[in-house]
Order: C-alpha cells, then sequence, then structure tokens
C-alpha cells in the first residue's frame, strides 16, 4: 500500500501580494489564502533578539523615514529596529511572535550565521507542535551545521537551497543529511530531481508566479514550490487536472477553504 504524496504549497514571505512582507499581518493572510506552509527570514539584533526580516537592512521595505534606514539589523537593538514602519502599521515581528500567530508549516531561512545557534535553542524549548512545524534552511552549509550542531534530529530536519549546480552542494547535503534541496525552478531539470528522490530528499522548486510555473513543476514532479501570490498560485493548481490528479488531498483542502464550508 502506497503512501499518498503530498504538495506543499509555501506562501513566500507570507502573502506579499497583500501585505508588508515577513510580517504578522502578511502571514496571517497567507493562511486565509490557503498555504501549507509559510517561508520567512531569521536575523538576530545586536541584543540577541531573533527577528524575521529579509535584507540586513530596512532601506527596501521600511515605509517612513527613519535614522536607521541604512543600519545593519545586527548592529540595532530590538527597540530601535521595533520603531520602523513597515506600512499599514506593521513592525518587524520576533520569531517567537511568529510562533506564537501561526499554524500552519514554516520555512525557516537562516540569513544571519549568528542566528543558527539561538535558532536552534530557541526551538528546542518551544512545544512540540511547534518544533514539528519548522524546516530550517540556508543557503550557507555552515549555519546549518551550526544550527544542527545544537538540535541535529529536528522533526522536519533542514533544507540547503542550491543556487549553482557547479557547486559541491551534493557533498555539503550528504554530509549535513538535509532532508530536503531546494533549486530555482530556472535551473532544475528533472533527472536532477529524479536522482535526488531516488536518494530520499524532498525536493523544491520555486517561484510561482503563473501558469508556465504550474506546468514546469508538474514537469519537474517536485514536491513543494513557493509563490509571492500564494492565492493565485493555489487557484492555478487546483483548477490543473493534472496537478489534482497526482496530488488529490490539495484540492480537497482547497474545498474546505471554500465560503460556507463546515
Amino acid at each position: 500500500m502506497t503512501t499518498e504524496r503530498r504538495f506543499v504549497l509555501c506562501g513566500h514571505r507570507g502573502n506579499m501580494a497583500d501585505a508588508p512582507e515577513n510580517t504578522l499581518s502578511s502571514f496571517a493572510s497567507a493562511e486565509r489564502a490557503g498555504v501549507d506552509e509559510i517561508e520567512l527570514d531569521i536575523k538576530m539584533t545586536r541584543d540577541g533578539v531573533l527577528v524575521v526580516i529579509h535584507d540586513r537592512t530596512v532601506a527596501r521595505t521600511a515605509a517612513t523615514s527613519t535614522p536607521h534606514l541604512h543600519t545593519p539589523v545586527e548592529e540595532l537593538t530590538f527597540d530601535e529596529l521595533r520603531s520602523v514602519d513597515l506600512g499599514s502599521g506593521e513592525r518587524v515581528p520576533t520569531f517567537e511572535e511568529v510562533l506564537d500567530a501561526t499554524t500552519v508549516l514554516l520555512q525557516v531561512e537562516i540569513k544571519d550565521p549568528a542566528a543558527a545557534r539561538p535558532l536552534a535553542e530557541m526551538l528546542l524549548n518551544r512545544p512540540e507542535h511547534d518544533q514539528a512545524r519548522c524546516l530550517v534552511t540556508s543557503f550557507d552549509p555552515l549555519s546549518l551545521a551550526d544550527y544542527t550542531d545544537v538540535w541535529a534530529d529536528s522533526p522536519r530536519g533542514t533544507a540547503l537551497h542550491v543556487p549553482d549546480l557547479d557547486s559541491n552542494w551534493r557533498e555539503h547535503a550528504k554530509r549535513l543529511r538535509v532532508s530536503t534541496i531546494l533549486i530555482s525552478l530556472a535551473i532544475l531539470e528533472r533527472p536532477l530531481v529524479d536522482e535526488l528522490h531516488d536518494a530520499g530528499y524532498i525536493v523544491g522548486a520555486s517561484l510561482i508566479v503563473g501558469p508556465g510555473q504550474v506546468r514546469k513543476i508538474l514537469e519537474l514532479n517536485v514536491d513543494t514550490s513557493a509563490s509571492d501570490t500564494p492565492e493565485y498560485a493555489r487557484r492555478m493548481l487546483v483548477e490543473s487536472e493534472e496537478f489534482t490528479s497526482r496530488f488529490p488531498s490539495f484540492a480537497l483542502n482547497d474545498a474546505a477553504l471554500a465560503p460556507g464550508a463546515a
């Protein structure tokens, strides 16, 4: 008896089409849109607070002028970073706030190597249901090594982002015993997906932008993908007969989200 494959749709930094990225409102919007998982980015402030922000500074995401516009996050205290308006009254959240405010799976990308060990220590002290939701990812093998040095057996494991297929990423993945490999849709090909599946890896490829990417994820036979517009992405996936045939539970989850559903 075979176990049905599950496809995981991830909201990239929440629902960026509806709210400021990497904020509590963006994450709430992503959950309403029906994502299976939320992708977010972790850094650490000067005073040791794990915060959710992608860039090194707030220059791109701040909604109003601030004296902290070009100061790296790691050089700011949490209070200084928290003073920055990201629009719609949103502020940079702590990772702990995100854990408390969300219910779906989380893809937690380490953006600051200094955050790796504190992240593992925090998750080790969270309830089991939060531990089980988190897939910790990074482009940096050393960050993943630091994380697993503290916590080697997290329930969902870790994931390695692969930006360049010509690098020695296979060696890193094997040494770190990651559960998941994440590669851009633009460079991924089916033989590599088959190789990785045969080796026991979960394979993710992003981003879903339009129908062309839905076709590509079906051709590649990947297990997960992310989108900046998760509501639109979910609708495209559900409307694809080939996709719902391969992942029937995905359409059932969509039906449960419909207005008036019990």
